[in-house]
């Protein structure tokens, strides 16, 4: 898909350099905090992954949560490329499906146990994820089922928020994001009748990793 037909960009140009520029930034912080509630994955499960890029995730899903199948969706089809590319280098063994698209890519009948979309709601404005994102991955989590998010929340260090605001300027840029601040997801996740039951912050306090969940239809 296009950038210019997604609202959330396209990382294609970025891909061949987007692990080493997050690891020279944060380290391993960004990875070990998208761990935190991996445990929270019953065996067996179907997973989506929204916006996995290079696939370390996913890596991690596979080895340690047992899923029963899992639908990886990328609109990078380079980041695409590598997670498939990593699945082989590293004969990693589980039931996965590729899919090159954005939200929309999602089946009608398609149902979920969990859905992960780690880094990924901070590429949207409010206006995107209460009208069009979170109602589209809703609609395909199964009552009961489990939503975690890894994301970046609005800091309060000074040196912090120019980090933030320097990120978001350079996947403008490099990727075509929309966005152009941070958006409250964690207030359109509410809204949009998910319930959240544990939150814990990382790095620093620039990033919370959450579960939330479908009670109701």
């Amino acid at each position: 898909m296009e950038a210019k037909t997604y609202t959330g960009g396209n990382f294609n140009w970025v891909a061949p350099a987007y692990d080493a520029l997050a690891f020279i930034v944060f380290g391993r912080r960004l990875q070990r905090a998208q761990t935190v509630f991996l445990d929270r994955i019953p065996p067996n499960a179907i997973v989506l992954i929204v916006g996995g890029g290079t696939g370390w995730l996913l890596e991690q899903i596979l080895l340690n949560c047992q899923p029963k199948h899992v639908v990886y969706l990328e609109t990078s089809s380079r980041m695409l490329a590598r997670a498939s590319q990593r699945l082989v280098r590293k004969a990693l063994v589980g039931s996965v499906e590729f899919r090159v698209g954005d939200e929309s890519s999602v089946k009608p009948d398609e149902r979920f146990d969990v859905i992960l979309t780690p880094f990924v709601l901070d590429l949207f404005s409010e206006q995107t994820l209460h009208a069009v994102f979170l109602p589209r991955l809703r609609a395909g989590l199964k009552t009961g089922g489990i939503w975690l998010v890894t994301d970046f929340v609005q800091p309060k260090i000074w040196l912090q928020k120019g980090l933030l605001w320097t990120m978001i300027q350079f996947f403008r840029l490099t990727a075509g994001i929309q966005t152009t601040h941070l958006a409250d997801w964690q207030k359109q996740l509410a809204k949009s009748g998910l319930t959240c039951e544990e939150r814990q912050t990382q790095v620093g306090g620039m990033v919370s990793v959450e579960v939330w969940r479908k009670i109701k239809r």
